[in-house]
């Protein structure tokens, strides 16, 4: 068997190939160095959802004695939805969201 037969030539494109590699790698790191910003994008409906939970988390509890007496009526069993009333309020809010 002889080793010598074959030339060089593929070890030399090999070596030639590990330079440009190593030119590449290194203007990589340049590029890589510079500071890189995040970028974080944020639609329009959930704008408006945190506006509306911030405005909620910052009114007042202006309802207290509302809320204090329906509470009561539902657990002595003395309330009385206006059923036609709240199914008129859903119809609406519904037309409302699609609107």
């Amino acid at each position: 068997m002889k080793i010598n037969q074959y030339s060089q030539t593929p070890l030399k494109a090999y070596s030639e190939n590990r330079v440009k590699d190593a030119a590449g790698k290194a203007q990589s790191q340049q590029q890589s160095s510079a500071p890189s910003r995040d970028v974080v994008n944020v639609s329009s409906q959930a704008k408006l959802l945190g506006a509306a939970r911030q405005t909620a988390t910052n009114s007042p509890d202006t309802r207290e004695q509302k809320v204090r007496e329906l509470r009561e009526q539902v657990r002595s069993g003395t309330y009385k939805p206006d059923i036609r009333k709240t199914a008129m309020n859903l119809v609406r809010d519904e037309v409302d969201f699609l609107s």
